[in-house]
C-alpha cells in the first residue's frame, strides 16, 4: 500500500479504518489489472466493483465517481514507478547518448509492465479532446498531468549536469514519450531486431540534437 495509512481518506472526506483502506487498495489493484488487461470492454467503474466484489456505493464512497477512481489509480501508479521518489533514482553517469538511451530503455520496458498498460489503457479511453477530459475528467486529467509531469523530472534529473540547451531538453522531454509510444504500437507487429533498431536511431539521433 502506498498511500500513508494515517491519513487516507474516502471521497466524502472520512478517515478510512483498516478494513477501508484494504477494500481501497484491492479496488485499486482490480482497476489495474482491468485496465491492464485492454479487452476492449469499455472503461468501467462498475465491472470494476463487480470483480472486486463489492457495491457501485462502496466504490462511490471510496472515489466519488469515475473520475475520483481513474485518478487514484494514477496516483498509485505513479507512486508505485517511483518517479516521485527522487532518493532511489540511481547516480548518474556516462555520455549524452548512455543517458537517452536508459531513458528511453526504461520508457520502453514500462510500457510493458501492467502499470504501464494500465497508463495506456486509461489515455485512450479517455475523450480525446481537451476541452472535453477536462469537463468530464477534470480529476483524472490532473492526475494524468502529475504522473507525466513526475516523468519529466526524472528525465531533468538524468541530464540536469551536463551543459546543454535548456530549450532543446525541453523539447526532447517532449518528444521522447510520444515517440516511445509510437514504437510500442509496433511491439506486436514488428521483430524484435527492427524494434531495437528504431529505439537506437531515435537515441542517436536524439544524442546528437542535445549536443
Amino acid at each position: 500500500m502506498t498511500e500513508a495509512s494515517s491519513t487516507m481518506q474516502s471521497a466524502a472526506g472520512t478517515r478510512l479504518n483498516r478494513k477501508g483502506r484494504e477494500t481501497r487498495q484491492r479496488l485499486l489493484d482490480i482497476a489495474i489489472g482491468c485496465l491492464a488487461q485492454g479487452s476492449g470492454e469499455p472503461l468501467s467503474a462498475n465491472r470494476v466493483a463487480r470483480e472486486a466484489g463489492v457495491s457501485w456505493g462502496t466504490l462511490k464512497h471510496q472515489f466519488g465517481d469515475i473520475d475520483g477512481l481513474w485518478a487514484a489509480v494514477l496516483v498509485e501508479l505513479t507512486d508505485r514507478s517511483g518517479a516521485n521518489s527522487p532518493e532511489i533514482w540511481p547516480r548518474v553517469t556516462g555520455s549524452v547518448r548512455d543517458r537517452v538511451w536508459e531513458m528511453v530503455d526504461a520508457i520502453w520496458t514500462i510500457l510493458d509492465t501492467p502499470e504501464g498498460r494500465a497508463v495506456e489503457t486509461l489515455r485512450a479511453g479517455l475523450p480525446t479532446g481537451r476541452d472535453e477530459r477536462l469537463r468530464d475528467f477534470p480529476l483524472t486529467t490532473a492526475a494524468m498531468a502529475g504522473y507525466e509531469d513526475a516523468w519529466l523530472r526524472a528525465f531533468e534529473y538524468f541530464l540536469a549536469d551536463l551543459p546543454l540547451d535548456p530549450e532543446r531538453v525541453h523539447r526532447v522531454q517532449a518528444l521522447i514519450p510520444m515517440a516511445m509510444r509510437g514504437v510500442n504500437n509496433e511491439r506486436r507487429l514488428s521483430a524484435p531486431a527492427e524494434l531495437a533498431d528504431a529505439r537506437h536511431c531515435l537515441v542517436d539521433a536524439i544524442a546528437v540534437y542535445l549536443q
